[in-house]
């Protein structure tokens, strides 16, 4: 069993009605590929460049699952056939990814100088 990563670009009408049955029906066709999956990310809803699908829109949805070689090529056809499921990509990586941390804003003290009060 090897780790992959997959991103896949579900319909955003379907995935605003019921997120969990979109999620589950991507689930489902992993599992019946005998996949284990390990961490799943819902992303944000975004608008195309172009049309996909008949859709301008789609919510993305990140997962990482250990499956065999093998089966990768079977999960593409089966994510093909769904009509929920508009694109997908996989891809073999060596861990997790770590979602990046929020950038906290530096704030640094200037220090001002302050002029003498001139005597006249």
């Amino acid at each position: 069993m090897r780790l992959y990563e997959g991103m896949f670009i579900i319909n955003s009408t379907i995935a605003n009605n019921d997120w969990d049955a979109a999620v589950n029906e991507v689930q489902n066709i992993l599992k019946n590929r005998g996949i284990e999956i390990l961490q799943s990310e819902k992303w944000e809803e975004r608008k195309f460049a172009y049309i996909l699908k008949g859709q301008k829109r789609g919510v993305y949805l990140l997962m990482y699952f250990n499956a065999p070689p093998e089966s990768i090529v079977l999960i593409k056809h089966d994510l093909k056939l769904s009509d929920n499921v508009l694109r997908s990509l996989i891809v073999k990586v060596d861990r997790i990814k770590e979602p990046p941390q929020q950038e906290t804003e530096i704030h640094e003290e200037v220090a001002v100088p302050v002029e003498s009060a001139v005597q006249e």
